[in-house]
């Protein structure tokens, strides 16, 4: 009987962490009684595929981790962060525990900066280098979100309205009208962002 070799320990770890993402993905998405089709067609990417995801038969680049984190209300690090089984989570994230995350490849950034505890709401430092934006296309998902900006100025489209917020102005609209942002500023911008999931 011929013998298969075995599979190298690179291979089996990468396939249990995308079974894990995938049923993470999965069981966010059927909570909140998200469609399939309705996420494939906010991502643009075929049911097929998102399938083949959800059940860890393929993989997703960062990007489209970031972009079904936010379609989903949650922070992008409870995707794919390893679960601690038997011991308590923290309720105190240090500076050093966290590290910023693509959220566009414009030159967006996001560093989450609450614990990863079950909560409504996440928190994160958004940072904008020169010249970035999240497009002309506006998006949309549950739940409402807030922000003050700290650093440079940003452009802040809300439905049909647009906002040039400078450093010490704030804004908080429900995450479910079209929005999207800008750097408004010849440097770097910084926001403190904070989402709800309700």
């Amino acid at each position: 009987m011929a013998r298969h070799p075995a599979q190298p320990t690179e291979a089996r770890n990468a396939h249990a962490i995308d079974g894990t993402i995938g049923r993470r993905l999965r069981l966010l998405r059927e909570t909140r009684r998200m469609p399939l089709a309705a996420m494939a067609l906010s991502l643009g990417k075929s049911v097929g595929y998102l399938s083949q995801v959800e059940r860890g038969l393929s993989s997703l680049p960062v990007r489209d981790l970031v972009r079904i984190a936010e379609l989903l209300g949650v922070d992008f690090l409870s995707l794919v962060s390893p679960v601690e089984t038997g011991a308590a989570v923290s309720p105190i994230r240090r500076a050093g525990d966290t590290s910023p995350v693509v959220f566009h490849p414009s030159g967006i950034t996001k560093r989450p900066l609450a614990p990863p505890a079950p909560g409504d709401l996440q928190l994160f430092l958004m940072t904008l280098e020169p010249g970035s934006s999240t497009g002309t296309d506006l998006y949309s998902h549950e739940g409402e979100e807030a922000g003050l900006v700290i650093e440079g100025s940003i452009r802040l489209t809300i439905a049909t309205a647009t906002y040039d917020l400078a450093q010490g102005d704030a804004f908080r609209f429900a995450s479910s009208t079209p929005h999207g942002f800008a750097n408004a500023a010849e440097q770097r911008s910084v926001v403190l962002w904070v989402n709800s999931r309700r």
